[in-house]
């Protein structure tokens, strides 16, 4: 069971370190070698495409 853990943090925190982190994963994504990102991409597209309701859904492998 997960406890709710109340912190002192101000609004204006949590969006800051929101955005840090939004800054992080963009960054990530900048940075990323071009071939990886493009075999990544093509899965993701591929796994869209596919929308057929029989088909159970299936975990994607890592993405990086």
């Amino acid at each position: 069971m997960s406890r709710f853990h109340q912190s002192d943090s101000s609004f204006t925190e949590i969006i800051e370190g929101k955005a840090r982190r939004r800054e992080e994963l963009m960054k990530a994504i900048r940075e990323a070698d071009p071939a990886v990102f493009a075999e990544v991409t093509e899965r993701l597209r591929e796994a869209m495409r596919n929308r057929d309701p029989s088909q159970r859904r299936r975990r994607l492998g890592p993405l990086l």
